[in-house]
């Protein structure tokens, strides 16, 4: 078992906690944005009104409110607003599909949203809107048990699952270890979707310790924004998802030589990025490893120079927190042997919003704890103790098949691929043939490296035993993620890449590209969708890109002198809509 050290958290909510920070030091800025800043005076103000407007419709304890804005100092000021009322916060990302915005709504129960635009019924805007520089101090009493947002995960079942958060956790989280410690002044980088629950360190990690919340821009950024906005805000702390953090690297490395502490976690990282990152930062990376059931990060692994082995491990417990490698009784497994990673203490959430089922089956009594009713956490989530203390992940518990009568961890052999020099992210997954099951490796190689099938199958040919190797390699520029950049294996090409055999995706008629730009622009899409070909009329996103394949391709195009925006792609995603852009 791994135990953090907790200090005493005197206040009982966030909001309190945020308040009492203000009225330390009003005029300090609380948050800022390429263009503009708002100090706490200012964002108290703020939310104060609007905290009164939703108590008038009936904001209280445990309410719940949708907050559907995009990452922006209005989500900042709205999010504050409704724990001032007493409520919960339900973030949803305005640009989910309207179908899946509904479902969140309906499961949350949430009778207002809080939106850009508004009908001043169920919806309230903030578009446009006029905001006083004073109103009266608006705090429901709440204490830490009180729920502070409900936020949706995806569930295995399609259907997503909101996990209820809790005032006391959250202040856990901002006050509970001096790893994740801001001071005032310092600059907290406001980078993660705000349906994201990295979001929750950015905002809450930097107001709850009079820090600043800078945001970095709007919607994605290209490597080259991404980099340019790290040299001018500076900041003191940075949380980056893993397949964000390796292309960072890969391209831009000496940016991260303007953040004072790194922290990057969400998938499988590459031993080579984080020492990369460590050579230019210095030894302020931190490994961050969390399910969103235990409020953000769970564990830490400072990484200093030199010190990473093949794989990079999950660290030690945050202060208040526990954390355990059990097997299936909930007895502790022997050291170095595989268990199920569990997580106790402070960050453990309520459950499951109306899924006592599920809650009862992932939150258990806690045997370890002697306080009345604490709970276990189960991950479903492989690692074992290593001597020196810490955890090292092994993959997914729920990620196990049988090939050929053989049981085979897939994400032991993603562990494995990563340790490769040349690999800057790597996924394995078990496809079903005319012939059965068969292991399939997706790879993408680092910056300047070059992988061949070849090069890998000898290099888990040396790790793994033999009913783990591989049946196929599929090598890719960069692998798909999701909006919470954490690889999205549902999007992984098929092995075969070719454009004739995607006819299911009703593409237009194929058109070779003509002009030198033409070209370059349908050798990037090539390249990052690894198709055999691209004609001028092909939809990227429609081939497959998603956000961070149109980083890859943007970086591509600008090393070819094409300087385009990740908004100008958004918009143009076509081989000929962008010539036309550059060219006008």
């Amino acid at each position: 078992m791994i135990t953090g050290t907790r200090p005493d958290v005197t206040s009982p909510a966030i909001h309190r906690l945020v308040g009492e920070v203000a009225a330390r030091n009003p005029e300090a800025v609380a948050v800022s944005w390429p263009g503009g800043t708002l100090t706490y005076r200012a964002l108290m103000a703020r939310a104060n009104a609007l905290a009164a407007e939703l108590a008038g419709h009936g904001v209280g304890p445990e309410s719940r409110v949708a907050v559907a804005l995009s990452r922006s100092a209005d989500f900042v000021v709205a999010v504050l607003a409704v724990l001032k009322a007493g409520g919960a916060y339900v973030p949803v990302d305005p640009a989910y599909p309207a179908a899946r915005r509904e479902l969140m709504l309906a499961d949350a129960g949430a009778d207002l949203v809080i939106a850009a635009e508004g009908d001043g019924h169920r919806t309230l805007g903030l578009a446009g809107r006029t905001w006083p520089a004073f109103a009266p101090e608006v705090d429901v009493p709440v204490g830490p048990d009180n729920l502070a947002y409900l936020i949706y995960t995806s569930g295995s079942t399609g259907v997503p699952k909101g996990v209820a958060v809790t005032h006391g956790a959250v202040l856990n989280l901002v006050t509970g270890d001096g790893r994740l410690a801001t001071g005032a002044g310092d600059v907290v980088a406001h980078l993660a979707p705000t349906a994201f629950d990295a979001s929750v360190f950015e905002i809450w990690c930097a107001l709850g310790n009079g820090a600043r919340v800078a945001l970095l821009g709007e919607g994605q950024l290209s490597i080259g924004e991404l980099g340019a906005a790290l040299r001018s805000v500076r900041p003191d702390r940075l949380f980056l998802t893993t397949g964000l953090f390796h292309l960072l690297v890969d391209h831009d490395v000496d940016a991260l030589g303007s953040v004072g502490v790194l922290y990057t976690g969400g998938d499988v990282l590459s031993p080579r990025h984080v020492l990369a990152a460590s050579a230019a930062i210095g030894d302020r990376v931190h490994a961050a490893y969390g399910p969103t059931e235990t409020t953000v990060f769970a564990s830490l692994h400072a990484i200093g120079r030199g010190t990473v082995g093949e794989r990079v491990p999950l660290g030690t417990a945050l202060g208040g927190r526990t954390m355990h490698v059990l097997g299936p009784d909930l007895a502790p497994v022997p050291d170095g042997e595989p268990g199920e990673i569990c997580l106790g203490g402070a960050g453990v959430a309520r459950g499951y919003h109306r899924r006592p089922g599920l809650t009862a089956e992932r939150f258990v009594p806690d045997p370890f704890s002697p306080e009345p009713g604490a709970r276990l956490y189960r991950t479903g989530d492989l690692g074992r103790l290593l001597p020196e203390g810490t955890v090292e992940f092994l993959g997914r518990a729920d990620r196990q098949v049988k090939v050929r009568g053989f049981r085979v961890e897939l994400g032991e052999i993603e562990a494995a691929l990563a340790a490769h020099e040349a690999v800057g992210a790597a996924a394995v997954v078990a496809a079903q043939d005319g012939h059965g099951k068969r292991v399939v490796a997706y790879a993408a190689p680092a910056a300047g490296g070059s992988l061949t099938a070849a090069r890998l199958r000898s290099w888990l040919a040396r790790r793994l035993p033999e009913y783990l190797h591989p049946a196929n390699y599929v090598l890719l520029d960069a692998l798909p993620l999701d909006p919470n950049g954490k690889v999205d294996r549902a999007a992984l090409p098929t092995p075969w890449t070719v454009r004739a055999e995607l006819a299911h995706l009703d593409l237009p008629p194929y058109v070779r590209p003509s002009t030198d730009t033409e070209r370059a622009v349908c050798a990037a899409f090539m390249d990052v969708l690894a198709l055999d070909q691209v004609g001028v009329h092909d939809n990227f996103f429609q081939l497959g890109g998603d956000s961070l394949r149109s980083v890859q391709v943007l970086q591509q195009l600008r090393d070819h002198g094409i300087d385009v925006g990740a908004r100008q792609f958004f918009r143009n995603p076509t081989a000929a809509q962008l010539v036309g852009l550059v060219e006008t």
